[in-house]
């Protein structure tokens, strides 16, 4: 008898890490200068950063490069749920309740990542304009 090593994972994991897969998240700073597109694990594909926001100082060009990023989490956060939401009424989970909780866990797992990606951006973007200062 072979046993496996690999946990056992509950369908629902492998129907969001479809969706990540595929799904990516777009965000535009509130002043138009600054463009993310994120891929489904929150990670930066692209960043188009306008000339007129390089003229910015750092604190508003930051401002503006944390701004897109938070929409384009939370578009990529609205995208995963709606796909789950398609997934299991096509799998005829919707009315299962640990499925309803699992997809819900996983939404808030994404937000959370969402978050921790954001201030750790926050927290290169202060060690390198700390680094430009001479601190």
């Amino acid at each position: 008898m072979v046993m496996s090593r690999e946990p056992e994972r509950h369908p629902v994991a492998d129907s969001v890490l479809a969706v990540l897969n595929r799904v990516t998240g777009h965000g535009r700073s509130e002043d138009g200068l600054v463009r993310v597109v994120i891929e489904g694990d929150g990670i930066p594909r692209e960043l188009v950063i306008g000339d007129e926001a390089m003229r910015q100082a750092p604190a508003a060009l930051s401002a503006s490069i944390l701004g897109a990023l938070r929409h384009a989490h939370e578009d990529l956060r609205v995208q995963v749920g709606q796909e789950l939401a398609r997934a299991a009424d096509a799998d005829d989970l919707a009315g299962t309740p640990s499925a309803a909780a699992d997809a819900a866990h996983n939404a808030d797992d994404l937000d959370r990542m969402a978050q921790d990606m954001s201030g750790e951006f926050e927290m290169i973007r202060r060690r390198l304009f700390d680094a430009i200062d001479g601190r």
